[in-house]
């Protein structure tokens, strides 16, 4: 009897993990922001704003964070759920420099309501706290 029971926990177990690790390595999909805009071949733009996202935030919230590290600085737009951080997508090179602000190439993926894009471009404003993510829809073999 024991024997039994233990058997079926450990394919429970082994059940629970294998979907835990399927869903990490696809993602989650999120659902549209409440505001955007679109952008040719299906791309989106989501406006961002240097202002901490509170703890106890409900829903999807988008802000801008600039990180210092060894005397380097990195921007990141970054994607909130309930006020938890999700996803950060940061500006990995300068593209192009404009009085308005920096234009960064941007990396990272994601999933909006089961179509998937990548990030193409950070925009940061002169004074870094506003700006703009872009994300291209990944193309389907």
């Amino acid at each position: 009897m024991r024997d039994a029971r233990f058997r079926q926990y450990f394919w429970i177990f082994i059940v629970v993990l294998a979907v835990l690790l399927v869903k990490i390595r696809i993602g989650g999909s999120v659902p549209y922001p409440p505001s955007y805009d679109k952008l040719p071949a299906g791309g989106i733009r989501i406006h961002v704003n240097a202002k901490p996202v509170p703890t106890d935030s409900i829903g999807e919230a988008w802000n801008l964070e600039k990180h210092v590290q060894n005397g380097q600085v990195i921007y990141t737009a970054n994607l909130y759920m309930s006020g938890r951080e999700q996803l950060l997508f940061p500006g990995i090179g300068v593209k192009q420099r404009t009085p308005q602000g920096v234009l960064y190439d941007a990396s990272g993926k994601i999933r909006f309501d089961g179509q998937d894009y990548e990030a193409v471009d950070l925009f940061v404003d002169r004074s870094g706290t506003a700006g703009y993510i872009d994300f291209a829809k990944v193309k389907t073999s």
